[in-house]
Order: C-alpha cells, then sequence, then structure tokens
C-alpha cells in the first residue's frame, strides 16, 4: 500500500509537468521558417478559364483552389494559356466585383448557399 502512495506522489507530478510542457511549448524553429510565397499579381483583364467552363464547374474550381492553397501553401493557380493568377476569391473578385449582387443573385436562382462568406467577407458587406 506505501508503495502505491509514492508511485502516485511521484506520478501526478510528472504528469502535470508534461501537460504543462504541452501547453506552453513555443514552436520549433522548423515550424517557424515556412515563408508564405509572395502573392502574384492578379491581371484581371484575363479570365482563369471559359466562361462556359466556369459556370459549370466554379465551386470545384473553388474548393480545389482552396484545398490546395490552405493545406498544400500552394497560392498560384497556373491557366492553360500559361496566366498566372493568385488562388483567392479576390481574383474572382477582380472582374465580378462591378455587381456587388454577383455571387448572391446566381446563389439564390440556384437555391444555394455557399459556404464562402463564413470565412470571406461577402461583397455585399463591403462598403
Amino acid at each position: 500500500m506505501r508503495i502505491k502512495k509514492i508511485l502516485l506522489w511521484i506520478a501526478v507530478p510528472v504528469l502535470m509537468l508534461f501537460v504543462v510542457v504541452a501547453f506552453f511549448r513555443q514552436p520549433g524553429h522548423a515550424e517557424t521558417a515556412k515563408v508564405p510565397p509572395a502573392p502574384v499579381a492578379v491581371d484581371s483583364t484575363k479570365c482563369i478559364a471559359p466562361t462556359d467552363y466556369m459556370r459549370a464547374n466554379h465551386m470545384q474550381v473553388l474548393s480545389s483552389w482552396r484545398n490546395s492553397s490552405v493545406r498544400e501553401g500552394n497560392r498560384v493557380y497556373i491557366a492553360k494559356n500559361g496566366s498566372r493568377f493568385q488562388k483567392s476569391l479576390n481574383t474572382c473578385l477582380g472582374c465580378h466585383s462591378t455587381n456587388r449582387l454577383f455571387c448572391f443573385n446566381c446563389h439564390m436562382y440556384a437555391n444555394v448557399k455557399p459556404k464562402c462568406w463564413n470565412c470571406h467577407l461577402s461583397p455585399m458587406e463591403t462598403p
């Protein structure tokens, strides 16, 4: 019985030490060394793909951009014609921002609720 009490008095502080160290641990040098790539200039005079393709596939394009940008750090899209674009909603809104209701009208017509505005500021909310 006495050995169990001694082990308990040793185990509890050691366990608490591990918890405290894990909680307050600073990121190591390897974790802070990653530098995001410089943003690519957006050429808003060109679209990333033909209109018919974008009408049919824009959500797949945005979903793919989100996954590769956030999860892999790949923030540059190279179109088939060689043009380079930043993988961002700002790329889309570079052309489509002239109508603040552009996204809203299409999504209302199609009766879909995009998740874009869960993280991004909607064009309707900008002054």
